[in-house]
Formats: structure tokens, C-alpha cells, sequence
């Protein structure tokens, strides 16, 4: 073969790699991840009829979470997608939603890392912050007095829920689990005392201002 055939062949199979290494993140969210995560914001308001959070509210817990860390963002939430566990979710939604199916079989971990990738760039957007602030939601307004409703000194998961269900306009029974109270309950008695609250809030306020 000539030195000009072997450059063509080079030129031809490298262009081939090119292409093929292509991931258009947009189209794969649409594709696999879209349905469930929805992004249409007259469709939020109605929390009880939703199947999973919306791509809008799992990019503002990832924020809070990693603030503008990026690339550790990307790391986790991509390997989170194909390898779900309750007790590495930091968004509350867990305890409705339950755990997302692992998506292996369904994206590559280079696919997972750009659809995670154009998220992080995308959302959230402002109108659903807004949405959000107008709304009330996350842990806004939430006061030890205020869960603790049979003022026992200590809140109990149902207690937890509750406030969340009533705050967030969705059915109680929709609650499935409790994960994020598992997480928040450091001493694991099945209860939270003022001291787990006050670092639940605490640990949201510093990762707002990271």
C-alpha cells in the first residue's frame, strides 16, 4: 500500500472513530431519561402525579450538594445512574420516588457522563427557581416546633413526612420509604431530636452558600 493510501485509510478510520465517539446528550436525555425526569414546568405543580423528580429539582440538590464543583458532580451523579443506592441520594424525592432503576443496560458511563454532563450546564433554570420560591418548597419554613407535631420533643419519620406532604401538596400515602429520614436520624432511634434538626438545617445553609 502507498504512503497516500495508508494517509487516506488514517484519515478515513480516524474520522470513523470521530464519529462514532459523538454523544448528543440532548437527544439521549430525551430519549432515556425525559419521560420520567420531566422538564416541562406547567406539569410540576401537580407533584402527586409525577413518577420521578424533575431534571430541574435533581440539578438544584446536586448544586446545594457540590455547589459549582462540576466535575465531582458529574463523577457521582454518573456513576449513581447506573449504580443506584438509597444511601448515596442526597435528594429528599427518595423517600416518594423510591430508588431509580439502574440504567446499565440502558447508557454507557461516557453517555451517563455527558447526559449528567448537560444537566449540570442546563439546569435548573431560572423560571423553576422562581417557581420553587414562589412556592415555598425545600426546607424553607421548616421548624423543629412546626414537625414535632404531638410535642414530644422528637420528630418521627411520619412526622417528617407529613410536613413535607402538606408543604409540597402531595399525598402522604405517596411516601414509600424512609431513606433521607434514615440518613438525618444520626443515632438511628427512629426519631429526630432538636440536635439532628439544627444539623440537618445547618449542613443545608452551608451548602447554599458554598
Amino acid at each position: 500500500m502507498t504512503t497516500t493510501k495508508i494517509l487516506l485509510a488514517t484519515v478515513i478510520a480516524t474520522g470513523t472513530l470521530l464519529s462514532a465517539n459523538e454523544i448528543n446528550a440532548t437527544k439521549l436525555f430525551e430519549a432515556n431519561c425525559a419521560a420520567c425526569h420531566i422538564t416541562d414546568l406547567s406539569k410540576m405543580s401537580n407533584k402527586g402525579a409525577l413518577i420521578a423528580p424533575p431534571a430541574d429539582e435533581i440539578m438544584t440538590h446536586a448544586k446545594e450538594e457540590f455547589g459549582t464543583d462540576k466535575a465531582k458532580a458529574v463523577k457521582f451523579m454518573a456513576d449513581y445512574v447506573r449504580n443506584p443506592d438509597p444511601m448515596k441520594s442526597f435528594c429528599a424525592s427518595i423517600e416518594v420516588f423510591g430508588v431509580m432503576p439502574s440504567q446499565k443496560d440502558v447508557v454507557t458511563a461516557e453517555e451517563a457522563k455527558a447526559i449528567v454532563s448537560m444537566m449540570f450546564d442546563t439546569y435548573p433554570r431560572k423560571a423553576f427557581t422562581q417557581m420553587q420560591a414562589k412556592e415555598g418548597g425545600g426546607h424553607r419554613g421548616m421548624t423543629f416546633e412546626k414537625l414535632d407535631q404531638n410535642k414530644d420533643g422528637s420528630i418521627t419519620a411520619k412526622e417528617f413526612q407529613l410536613f413535607r406532604a402538606r408543604k409540597n401538596n402531595i399525598d402522604p400515602s405517596k411516601f414509600v420509604n424512609t431513606y433521607y429520614f434514615d440518613r438525618i436520624d444520626l443515632n438511628h432511634d427512629g426519631k429526630m431530636d432538636r440536635a439532628e434538626f439544627d444539623k440537618m438545617k445547618a449542613d443545608k445553609r452551608r451548602k447554599k452558600l458554598r
